[in-house]
């Protein structure tokens, strides 16, 4: 009975310890698809006029995001009304964007963060809770390196900003200013706050070009889009703006069986393993 239980300790001690390992490798995947969002670009406009009564901007009202929260967010994609996309190809990430940053808008995209701001025109600001992943909310905006590109959509257009402030620029306390209009200046403005309260993320884009999403859709030859985007600033990745619109078309975010399958899977074996071994070794001392 003794030996028993001391091996169902073992077991269990390295099954959850096994688990919670697994659990960093595959969270970014199961968030994502718990939280999707889909995104159906005719509705765009539609859904800014729709939330622009009940958008909040009230950046001082916005708490910390903690480790389970998004949990209550499971399954919302259809109670959201998304008024445009944002894509980082150099982090992986692409975001529904919301009018407005309340709740649950920065907990599974990014917000507006003043009302009526326009893409490409003016100083386009958008904020988002932080994530210790790349790819979930604004996850890895301290990767962003300059240079790096960042994409707005909405209906019609793909906006293309050049990252002029990345390299994980941080900013010491919430400022105002991010949101300024600057005379002369198109910018795409990206805000974060990680969990310690102090450090606060920013990353900022100037715009470079404005594809018509119908014509780059309509073109059948490689080539052309080359053409059409040679006019693209020279340390922009063609390549990168060609798969990303390749890829927009909305497709659903799978369930990650495989990772999770290898994850739990993988645990039960390794904590029978060491008991095996744990018993292997009792036995060579009798």
């Amino acid at each position: 009975m003794k030996d028993f239980l001391i091996n169902t300790l073992i077991f269990l001690l390295v099954l959850v310890g096994s688990l919670l390992v697994g659990w960093h490798f595959i969270q970014e995947d199961v968030i994502l698809f718990y939280t999707q969002v889909p995104i159906v670009v005719e509705e765009f406009e539609t859904n800014f006029i729709e939330t622009e009564e009940t958008a909040e901007f009230d950046w001082e009202a916005v708490g910390q995001l903690e480790a389970f929260d998004w949990l209550q967010y499971v399954g919302i994609g259809d109670e959201v009304s998304p008024i445009g996309e944002l894509i980082i190809p150099s982090i992986g990430t692409r975001l529904p964007i919301f009018h407005g940053i309340g709740e649950p808008n920065i907990s599974i995209g990014a917000g507006t963060m003043l009302p009526g701001m326009v893409m490409g025109e003016g100083n386009y600001t958008l904020a988002s809770h932080w994530d210790p992943n790349p790819g979930v909310r604004f996850g890895g905006l301290d990767r962003v390196q300059i240079g790096d590109i960042l994409i707005l959509r909405d209906s019609n257009y793909l906006y293309i900003y050049e990252t002029i402030i990345g390299n994980n620029y941080i900013i010491g306390d919430y400022r105002s200013d991010i949101v300024d209009y600057v005379e002369g200046k198109i910018f795409l403005t990206l805000f974060t706050c990680t969990p310690d309260g102090f450090r606060r993320v920013k990353v900022r884009g100037e715009l470079v070009d404005q594809l018509s999403v119908a014509e780059l859709r309509e073109m059948v030859d490689l080539a052309a889009e080359m053409e059409i985007l040679a006019n693209l600033s020279p340390s922009i990745n063609v390549e990168e703006i060609i798969e990303v619109v390749e890829e927009l078309e909305y497709s659903e975010i799978p369930f990650p069986i495989v990772e999770v399958a290898l994850a739990v899977g993988g645990s039960f074996l390794l904590a029978s393993f060491v008991v095996w071994i744990a018993n292997l070794g009792a036995r060579k001392k009798k």
